[in-house]
């Protein structure tokens, strides 16, 4: 989705520029992700209907696969603000206050995002301490919950970047 498309104006700045590198390689490495679910998707569905042989833990690596596309593609989506939008009153709402929305809705996520990156590291550490394991392949789950975390965290910083880009002038709402 365009940036004019969703309301937001070019971005530019310091704080855009240096955080649009690391979100885009995240970008792609959930696209491998998707990539990489459909393959196996793709060798269970093969190998059950033709083989009778069923790809083993087809399932548990597609539900591995399914968070780090998600929580890959959080930062850009965080920085660009690709969110679903209601902007019903856009046209009539003054440009100091759109500005001032703009950096109030990015550290409302940002804060969001934060909580969530704690409460997932909380959750990674306690499956650390007791030894939490997938059903299937036994692999441990901490380090997942812990990339997620990671990244939740990237996701946050994103938001802050982007109200930095509010606050300072670097981004606009389009007119329309």
């Amino acid at each position: 989705m365009s940036e004019a498309a969703h309301g937001a104006g070019p971005a530019s700045g310091p704080a855009m520029r240096l955080a649009e590198a690391p979100a885009k390689a995240l970008s792609l490495v959930a696209c491998l992700m998707l990539f990489v679910m459909m393959i196996i998707t793709f060798l269970d569905v093969v190998g059950r209907y033709f083989f009778s042989s069923p790809l083993p833990s087809a399932y548990e690596l597609v539900s591995l696969c399914m968070p780090a596309i998600i929580f890959c593609a959080l930062p850009l989506a965080n920085l660009r603000e690709e969110h679903v939008t209601v902007d019903l009153l856009d046209g009539v709402t003054p440009g100091l206050v759109k500005r001032a929305q703009g950096v109030i809705v990015n550290l409302v996520v940002a804060g969001a995002t934060g909580f969530v990156a704690w409460r997932l590291w909380v959750r990674s550490s306690d499956q650390a301490r007791f030894s939490e394991v997938t059903e299937a392949l036994f692999l441990p789950l901490w380090p997942f919950s812990l990339a997620m975390a990671a990244l939740c965290a990237v996701a946050a910083l994103a938001s802050l970047a982007a109200a930095f880009a509010w606050a300072t002038g670097a981004r606009r709402r389009a007119e329309t």
